[in-house]
């Protein structure tokens, strides 16, 4: 049974920082400052408060930057409306909405426009689907793509075949089991495909080493030389 978060706060000079603790079944504590500047720690369940606050205050500096950095690129988006002239993003670059009063069918991008049939205009809830159904289909295809690309410079390294699965994920853009399961966000489709390829090479490198330690990020430097320059990219994207 997952059990709800605790609620803490650690101060930075004049500054005090929220953080979400987590507990479960793993080895190591884990800070995460995520895009919609929450930050959330994971420890394992026998480490008590005391020895995470300290563990969290040492990395008080860090959590700062990170939190700043990803303040300044934008504000968080304003919540969809799904009207026509509405931005979206697929692939790094903005598109409009285009709402059209029809007999319902699937939602086609066709040049700069998501264009929309509904039968019902004010019906906002059939649009969000087709919007939502449009982006799935969309990472379907590509996701795959770039997986199986990806894939055959990993594969040198005597890297396992990961399976693949793409769902909708709160916080993070993609992740490893320890079966060898690598997940996808479906919002990934949004992010440029140099972002999508940082993030497919990211989580194959955890197929080798379930961690980040020194080994990990040697070998991620060895896929893609400038995977730090993708990172920064991808920074400036907020899960929606």
């Amino acid at each position: 049974m997952k059990t709800e978060a605790e609620k803490h706060i650690i101060e930075f000079g004049s500054r005090r920082i929220p953080y979400r603790l987590h507990r479960g079944d793993r080895k190591r504590l884990r800070i995460v400052v995520s895009p919609e500047l929450t930050v959330d720690v994971f420890v394992p369940k026998t480490v008590n408060n005391d020895q995470v606050h300290l563990s969290v205050k040492k990395k008080a500096s860090w959590i700062a930057r990170t939190l700043d950095k990803l303040e300044s690129y934008h504000p968080l988006p304003a919540p969809k409306r799904f009207i026509s002239g509405e931005t979206l993003v697929y692939l790094g670059r903005q598109y409009r909405l285009k709402v059209v009063k029809d007999s319902k069918q699937p939602a086609k991008l066709l040049g700069r426009f998501l264009w929309v049939w509904v039968e019902d205009k004010n019906d906002t809830q059939s649009i969000k689907k087709a919007v939502d159904q449009w982006y799935r289909k969309r990472a379907n295809e590509y996701l795959k793509k770039y997986l199986e690309k990806c894939y055959m410079v990993a594969s040198r390294h005597n890297v396992p075949e990961p399976l693949l699965v793409i769902r909708k994920m709160r916080r993070r853009w993609g992740s490893c089991s320890s079966k060898g399961r690598i997940t996808l966000n479906v919002n990934l489709v949004q992010v440029p495909v140099h972002c999508i390829e940082y993030v497919i090479m990211h989580e194959l490198c955890h197929l080798k080493h379930n961690n980040h330690s020194k080994a990990f990020y040697s070998l991620l430097t060895r896929f893609q030389p400038d995977w730090r320059k993708r990172k920064e990219v991808l920074d400036r994207f907020r899960l929606s």
